[in-house]
């Protein structure tokens, strides 16, 4: 197909197939031919990566990809980065594309970080008077400037991405494919690389995010593929993306852990939310309360296994999808927990200080680094009242708890309330 703009990305049906075990070797097509359960054999030793996978992408546009662990997201940005090609299908890319996708690729061990520098830039495409020109630059956004002529055999794995996304995230690609190396960073580094993906993004470099972040993935991307089992399940918007990918996990850990089976716990499917319930005063379920009444939001949950210190989010979001509030554990220093088998999680909101209107509890437990998201689930819509006068258009969503006072003019500053202000 004739792609006619730069930055363009296009799959069309691909698959990707692999070969396990001895197969694909001279040993192992000798073992297949004396074998009498050859064909048996083969069959047990094939693997679908990826089976009928289409998108598109346009100029300047992001897609996030999300999915479980093995369901085939690096393997389509390997696809794409010509690391592998595809059993069937066709793949089209225009333009200068960087990609990091894997820890430490295009890095030699024995080179120092400088040397390493000079060779990522020349694998993505630059010559070495256009990676000089924006040396500093590199090394700057890195933060590796004490150790850039060391070799890189004795970077650590954070000091290894660092360096690998500022070399990618400074060669003016058309197209920037990142998986999730980025989780290995620290915070500060994460923010930092996520601002910068964002300017690329509106400079209008064409972005394909991996992520187990979903805060990442609803910030840098309007569109997003759900990958499960290396096929296809959704491709639109990325809050119904995400959406459909919790009611997946929901019913693959309800279906396992029903079955007995804590296997599941290799990776972020070991917690499902099973319920949000809302009440009110007394612990009794609510559907309507006033701005001045408290709001508890109790959160049932069933792991499959122990998830030490996880940071548990609860939203309330108005019925236009507007933020209006939000609660988060890592807030409160002192809090340390491990969830395990079933149990409730409840967050109070005292009162709940919104204006009239239609809202929902938008709850999402990730883990102890706020990176992945490992389960989240929304209660039913709830009312409330503000009392107020006017048009509620003009009120905002948020009451706050204030005293009103009035003082004559000639009262004295000793004789005015306590005040703050």
């Amino acid at each position: 197909m004739n792609l006619q703009s730069t930055g363009t990305v296009e799959f069309q049906q691909v698959s990707k197939r692999y070969r396990l075990g001895t197969s694909g070797t001279l040993r192992g097509a000798i073992s297949a031919l004396l074998s009498r359960n050859s064909y048996d054999s083969n069959s047990q030793q094939t693997l679908w990566a990826l089976r009928d996978v289409s998108f598109r992408v346009e100029p300047g546009d992001s897609l996030g990809v999300i999915g479980p662990n093995g369901s085939g997201k690096t393997t389509t940005l390997k696809l794409l980065s010509s690391v592998s090609q595809p059993t069937s299908g066709t793949i089209s890319v225009r333009g200068r594309l960087a990609a990091l996708i894997e820890l430490g690729a295009g890095f030699h061990p024995e080179l120092t970080g400088l040397e390493n520098v000079y060779l990522n830039g020349a694998i993505l495409g630059l010559s070495r008077r256009e990676i000089s020109h924006k040396l500093d630059d590199i090394i700057e956004f890195s933060g590796l400037e004490r150790f850039i002529n060391t070799p890189v055999k004795r970077y650590s794995s954070g000091m290894y991405v660092r360096l690998g996304f500022a070399v990618a995230a400074h060669v003016d690609a058309d197209i920037l494919l990142i998986d999730e190396v980025l989780a290995v960073g620290d915070a500060e580094f994460r923010r930092k690389c996520s601002e910068r993906m964002e300017e690329l993004r509106k400079s209008g470099t064409t972005l394909i995010l991996v992520s187990h972040n979903m805060y990442q993935i609803r910030r840098l991307c309007k569109k997003t593929l759900l990958l499960f089992k290396g096929e296809p399940r959704f491709l639109g918007d990325t809050d119904d993306a995400i959406n459909t990918y919790e009611r997946l996990l929901h019913f693959s850990a309800s279906e396992n852990v029903s079955a007995g089976a804590p296997q599941i716990a290799a990776g972020h499917e070991t917690i499902f939310i099973t319920e949000v319930a809302l009440q009110g005063q007394a612990a009794q379920p609510l559907s309507q309360l006033r701005y001045d009444e408290a709001l508890t939001v109790r959160i049932r949950y069933r792991a499959a296994q122990p998830i030490v210190n996880p940071i548990v989010k609860v939203g309330l979001l108005r019925s236009d999808g507007t933020p209006c509030a939000m609660a988060v554990s890592a807030y409160q220093p002192d809090l340390a927990w491990t969830l395990g088998g079933e149990g409730s999680i409840l967050a109070r909101f005292d009162p709940v200080q919104l204006t009239s209107g239609k809202y929902c509890a938008d709850v999402r437990i990730v883990d102890s680094t706020d990176t992945m998201l490992l389960t989240g689930a929304r209660s039913g819509w709830f009312y409330v009242d503000d009392l107020a006068f006017g048009d509620a258009a003009d009120r905002g969503f948020f009451m706050p708890n204030l005293h009103w006072s009035h003082m004559p003019a000639n009262v004295p500053p000793e004789r005015m309330p306590d005040s703050n202000l």
